[in-house]
């Protein structure tokens, strides 16, 4: 059912919550948006990036624990899940890079398979309360057809990043099996693209493109036609939260695999570019003259294999958390704008994110947007 403020806030207040991945970028806003909540936080991460050094600092000083750790870890794992049982556990800590993927595919493989055997045996072992299991849209064999990709479609993968991501979703398989009539109570999420403020991985849409409108330079673009379901991280958060909470009270059972994606067909990479460049020159025209941004869809080489076509069907999670997105494409580049302006101008990221969840919370809508079809298939 969804909930405004008030209600996730009562929910969540003093739960115990461990974030695997904390300090990445969707660990970070679940994180922040927990401690919101004014539930109590642990995280666990390798941060091995300037980035998640940063997000791990000042989300410390937010009030989340952080232990640092290798997910591949087995006994650091069960450390931390060890003791008293987390009310819900969150698994998000993985290689996410397609391109990294090409480039280190032993370290792609085992942080994302056995990162996911490691948090599921020790929840086993350990019995929290509910454990978010994430994977992506990238573990389906991608044929290249036209309509988005079902919770039922084949599993498979076309490069070492994919790979890792099927296999992952058949370790899980095999975990619920176990966990059938035990806790914790177990759930994977298979997320669309997301995109949001303070994202710094190279080699992404947002964070190239922010780069590029900063520094003046022109953008480029990879593959401007390329379709993803680009979807705003306070969306997926909110989401994420609905869910535990629905496997807590046994509206979703154990074991259910979700797609978590905007309504529609998705939009092109061209096309969310062009938004955010529109959104950045109407923040900087209110400040003086400014010229327009050069967007060069030159389509240069990667130096790796990208898909240019990709929909993913969020019907079953929409319907089943009656849960629907907020922010459209255009909403979700005006808040990305927003949030990197803002910390280009002075704010701390911290504070810039703190102020983004509250208003998104504070006005979650309690029906569905226009268009909630998720495409259709032929």
């Amino acid at each position: 059912m969804p909930m405004a403020d008030s209600g996730l806030r009562t929910r969540w207040d003093g739960r115990r919550v461990l974030i695997s991945g904390h300090s990445g970028f969707v660990g970070s806003w679940l994180a922040m948006t927990l401690r919101h909540l004014n539930a109590e936080v642990d995280g666990f991460a390798l941060n091995d990036t300037r980035a998640t050094r940063d997000r791990h600092t000042w989300l410390t000083a937010h009030g989340v624990k952080g232990h640092l750790g290798d997910i591949r870890d087995f006994d650091a794992v069960h450390r931390v899940m060890s003791g008293a049982p987390y009310d819900a556990v969150f698994h998000l800590a993985a290689q996410p890079v397609v391109r990294v993927g090409w480039e280190d595919p032993h370290t792609t493989l085992t942080t994302n398979i056995n990162g996911s055997v490691n948090i599921l045996e020790a929840a086993r072992r350990c019995a929290p309360s509910v454990l978010v299991h994430v994977t992506s849209d990238k573990c389906y064999r991608n044929r290249a057809w036209p309509w988005p990709y079902r919770e039922t479609d084949e599993m498979g993968g076309g490069c070492p990043y994919s790979v890792s991501k099927a296999a992952a979703e058949l370790v899980f398989e095999g975990y619920a099996k176990l966990l059938d009539a035990s806790r914790p109570r177990v759930a994977s999420v298979r997320f669309g693209n997301i995109i949001g403020g303070g994202d710094h991985t190279e080699h992404r849409l947002v964070p190239d493109t922010v780069a590029a409108l900063s520094s003046g330079t022109p953008i480029r673009l990879r593959r401007a036609t390329a379709v993803r379901p680009w979807q705003h991280v306070l969306d997926v958060v909110r989401g994420l939260l609905l869910l535990a909470d629905a496997l807590d009270d046994g509206t979703v059972a154990p074991g259910t695999a979700l797609n978590f994606a905007p309504p529609g067909d998705g939009a092109t990479a061209g096309e969310l570019a062009t938004t955010l460049a529109a959104h950045w020159t109407a923040a900087v025209g209110r400040e003086g003259p400014t010229d327009e941004p050069v967007l060069l869809a030159d389509g240069f080489d990667p130096g790796f294999v990208e898909e240019e076509l990709l929909r993913l069907d969020g019907r079953l999670a929409a319907a089943a958390l009656d849960w629907h997105h907020r922010y459209g494409l255009d909403d979700a580049a005006a808040a990305i704008v927003d949030w990197h302006r803002s910390v280009l101008a002075g704010t701390p990221p911290q504070e810039a994110t703190a102020e983004q969840i509250a208003r998104f919370f504070a006005h979650v809508p309690s029906s569905s947007p226009a268009d909630p079809t998720g495409g259709t298939r032929a």
